[in-house]
């Protein structure tokens, strides 16, 4: 078969970049004999590591679709027709689209695949979008994709339900293909020197005690409940040194972010000194702050699957995640679970984890477990099934 690929969110540092990203190399891995063809736009083509042997096909963009959708921006018009007229000299069997975030339409009558991670945006347009404007182009560009779509391809069985009713869609034509964690998150030697330098590189020290989030510092991840929570705790006689730590890309991020909002309310809460934005954080130095962590604390309204979570249960961290969307379905009983809109929930959960011990050697015990349910390997054979089941019509 001849699979068609949209490669141009490769490179985007978002959950659906690490996707595409993570699946694509596991297809490769698998050696299945398909001729497989990324199509990329000219500016993320130019530092992309894609996969050996696999055909590239550029398109002269002006701008890279992980750039132009921003959070008031769209996508222009002649990129979008550069892609598909590279798409359409193709003699494709199937076109693959990783994101719905960078789908563009084809023509034909090319069997087509579309991933939605989640139905955020449509849930939560107040907490996503900066304008009418760019909720009414989402919204076009959602419905033009599930239209021309044979088949929707999504990360959880939650992401699946809300599809579905969002989009009047069977269940026959909603397909779940699983998120897992990179081969970075893995359990670390906590007493290696290595392990002192990238806690040292966050500002942290081997005798740090933190709380840990991980993931976009934008609107729905709920991060102030999160703060005014940790302010709670922070004020108790026991917790003195305890610090929030918060990873995630507010400089070069280029959807919604809340961060100036942040600052101000530790600040205003008498906690600022003891909230860290740690900004972007590599893999390997992620996987040191998941390990030395005392909790992760994932307060999201909603997710579509949650990758922060496995990533820090692959390295034995225990877990404290809000009810939202995909998350009680990911940890499937490893954590503790509270109502995203409850901060003395949030402050329970913490509290409980924090004074016990036992207990939390228990989470961290029930992390490593779970995380071993999830493959990239496992994904990828059912991402091909699916390529040979439509690609074959």
């Amino acid at each position: 078969m001849r699979i068609g690929i949209d490669a141009t969110c490769w490179s985007n540092r978002r959950g659906f970049g690490r996707f595409t990203r993570e699946l694509l190399r596991a297809v490769a891995a698998l050696k299945t004999g398909d001729d497989f063809i990324l199509f990329c736009d000219r500016q993320s083509a130019q530092h992309a590591e894609f996969p050996a042997g696999w055909r590239v096909v550029t398109a002269e963009t002006k701008v890279a679709p992980t750039q132009a959708a921003a959070a008031d921006g769209r996508r222009s018009i002649s990129d979008m027709w550069a892609m598909r007229r590279v798409v359409q000299r193709e003699p494709l069997d199937l076109m693959f689209f990783p994101a719905v975030y960078s789908y563009f339409p084809i023509g034909g009558r090319v069997p087509c695949l579309v991933t939605f991670h989640d139905v955020i945006a449509e849930t939560l347009p107040h907490l996503i979008f900066e304008s009418r404007r760019s909720r009414f182009f989402w919204s076009l560009k959602s419905k033009l994709a599930v239209r021309r779509a044979n088949a929707i391809v999504t990360v959880s069985l939650a992401s699946k339900h809300g599809l579905m009713r969002r989009f009047k869609l069977r269940d026959q034509n909603v397909r779940t293909v699983s998120e897992a964690p990179s081969g970075a998150f893995v359990p670390v030697d906590v007493d290696d020197q290595e392990h002192r330098a990238a806690l040292n590189r966050c500002g942290l020290t081997h005798e740090s005690r933190f709380l840990l989030s991980v993931g976009g510092i934008s609107p729905h991840k709920n991060l102030d409940r999160l703060i005014d929570a940790f302010s709670e705790v922070a004020a108790m006689p026991d917790q003195n040194e305890l610090q929030l730590v918060m990873v995630g890309d507010y400089k070069g991020d280029v959807f919604r972010t809340c961060y100036e909002e942040l600052r101000s309310r530790a600040q205003a809460k008498g906690t600022d000194d003891r909230v860290r934005f740690a900004g972007y954080v590599s893999d390997d130095d992620l996987a040191h702050l998941y390990a030395a962590t005392q909790a992760f604390v994932f307060p999201s309204y909603l997710e579509g699957f949650g990758l922060p979570a496995v990533e820090a249960m692959a390295c034995g961290a225990p877990v404290i995640a809000s009810t939202g969307g995909s998350l009680p379905e990911v940890l499937d009983g490893a954590g503790e679970l509270f109502d995203p809109h409850d901060t003395s929930a949030i402050v329970d959960r913490i509290q409980l984890v924090l004074r016990d011990p036992t207990y939390r050697s228990e989470l961290k015990r029930r992390s490593l477990d779970r995380a071993r349910a999830f493959s990239w390997q496992r994904s990828a054979t059912q991402l091909v099934e699916l390529f040979h089941e439509y690609g074959s019509r």
